[in-house]
């Protein structure tokens, strides 16, 4: 399956004449319906785009209904909306793999192609259906368009420019998409051909140069190269500054039934392989990014488990839980992603099968998240955090200064961190809870949360005294130390205890970027 340039060129042509854009979209339904669309409801977005209305985005309209809602349109329209007036031509766009038809009059889009902008302007890309917003079948090789786990990626990949940039399992190429803009050469690698096409397709959409592997006039100057191979086989004597990945990482068993999930490794080992091999091809100091899942087991713990997957050296990894659920919910959740409904009987062994499997390997949830690593030329290292806050957090920006920071600490000892003179992040927040009073009258402080209003899940409690020596720090004034001194001599505290406990407090609060240098 190949989408030749030529209707590439006329789509890409008649998106910028219509404004096929997320602003367009905007501008064309109106706040209701385009929520709408991204809830996967048709019917507001169908009655937004009642061509009858507004004669002046009739056209943008009818590519609506054509390619988002799934509507059939003669060959005669459909040449008139992307201006084709050569009938060999039309009839060339119309059998490309872009749309299908039952009778040879009237066609039906085949694929997915829509706008999205991931913080660099408009750009497109294709996918396979989904059957959100109009009936589609989900099969073996399906590609999976852009949802929430490459929206999850895409907000928390470091865009630092970097030379050189490998993307594991592209899909249909939305994070070399984006890394595009930051990354001067990238590998793109995909199992399945299927995706390594559209991939391409989404790439020429957009202008980006693409050259295969084997392709002679590939140069210096060709930005993509994609390559259809199984996990790291592609680039195995290969090294590169970033590596991102967005792999088949679903907690299962050794069956695929979908390749765009499914990695035929038993439960995590999916995750576990990508641990353990993407250091393997990293530059010294070069970063990964990483979607993955791991199994919480009754006789072990999760944290244990990853641990053991960290070579002894050489590995810094930042492993960010965003959330954990129960083996039901898991197995329900994904049957739904590929179109098999836990409620129709014909699935019922299906879902048993999994779940057994699941109790039989004592897995009691299943976590997923983010997993950082950083190659080094020193002993290894692991952090393991459940950040389980709303999407939002700003793990991208996060990410290379966490590191920053945890260089400083693995170098500083209790003398060097009281030594610093720390000050307050522009965006730590203080959160005071008030409750009544045992008397029922007025109110007390329950409880004091100090926090980062762009990172919320980084919440620690503290009390006054904690929050009086916060307030105390300076990088014009006291070291952190004298400023400690100071507040445990005015309080009268045991300077042994309350120096341990400002140490500590220090620590935590510099990792998390709510005090700084």
């Amino acid at each position: 399956m190949t989408i030749p340039h030529t209707v590439i060129d006329t789509l890409r042509q008649t998106f910028i004449r219509l404004n096929y854009t997320i602003d367009g979209l905007h501008d064309l339904l109106g706040d209701v319906a385009f929520s709408a669309l991204f809830r996967h409801e048709p019917v507001p977005v169908w009655l937004a785009t009642d061509h009858s209305r507004d004669n002046d985005t009739h056209d943008l309209a009818q590519l609506v209904r054509l390619l988002l809602l799934g509507d059939s349109m003669s060959a005669q329209d459909i040449g008139a909306l992307f201006r084709i007036q050569d009938d060999d031509t039309l009839a060339s766009f119309l059998n490309c793999a872009l749309f299908t038809s039952s009778d040879g009059m009237n066609y039906q889009v085949a694929l997915d192609v829509r706008p999205i902008d991931t913080g660099f302007g408009v750009q497109w890309v294709f996918s396979d259906l989904d059957g959100a917003l109009f009936p589609a079948k989900t099969h073996d090789d399906h590609v999976l368009g852009v949802g929430e786990a490459s929206l999850s990626l895409l907000r928390s990949t470091p865009i630092e420019p970097v030379n050189s940039l490998l993307d594991i399992g592209t899909g249909c190429g939305i994070q070399t998409l984006h890394a595009a803009h930051y990354a001067n050469d990238i590998v793109a690698t995909d199992l399945s051909p299927r995706c390594c096409e559209l991939a391409k397709a989404t790439l020429a959409i957009n202008q980006i140069p693409v050259a295969s592997r084997d392709d002679s006039s590939a140069t210096a100057q060709t930005m993509v190269d994609i390559r259809q191979g199984s996990w790291f086989e592609p680039v195995h004597d290969q090294q590169f500054d970033a590596i991102v990945a967005n792999p088949p990482f679903v907690v299962a068993s050794q069956h695929i039934t979908h390749s765009y999930r499914d990695s035929s490794l038993d439960l995590d080992g999916a995750t576990q392989l990508m641990i353990e091999n993407a250091p393997l091809h990293l530059k010294e100091g070069g970063h990964a990014t990483i979607l993955g899942a791991w199994v919480h087991c009754s006789d072990e713990d999760y944290r244990a488990r990853l641990s053991s997957w960290i070579a002894p050296h050489g590995v810094d990894a930042w492993i960010v839980e965003r959330d954990c659920v129960d083996p039901a919910l898991y197995v329900s959740t994904w049957m739904k992603d590929s179109g098999r409904d836990p409620a129709d009987p014909q699935w019922h062994n299906y879902a048993a099968d999994w779940l057994t499997h699941f109790s039989d390997n004592n897995v009691e949830g299943v976590g997923f998240g983010i997993i950082f690593l950083r190659k080094t030329t020193k002993p290894s290292s692991l952090m393991i955090e459940e950040l389980t806050t709303p999407s939002g957090d700003a793990l991208a920006a996060e990410c290379l200064a966490r590191w920053e920071r945890w260089d400083n600490l693995q170098r500083w000892d209790d003398e060097n961190l009281l030594s610093q003179h720390f000050a307050l992040s522009p965006q730590t927040v203080f959160i005071e809870t008030a409750t009544p009073s045992l008397q029922g009258q007025g109110t007390t402080t329950s409880s004091l949360v100090v926090s980062r209003a762009d990172m919320p899940s980084f919440r620690h409690t503290i009390d006054e005294s904690l929050r009086a020596f916060l307030n105390g720090l300076s990088r014009e004034g006291l070291s952190a130390g004298e400023t400690a001194q100071l507040l445990c001599t005015v309080q009268n505290e045991d300077w042994t205890v309350f120096r341990s406990a400002i140490c500590q407090a220090l620590y935590t609060l510099y990792l998390h970027g709510i005090i700084t240098l």
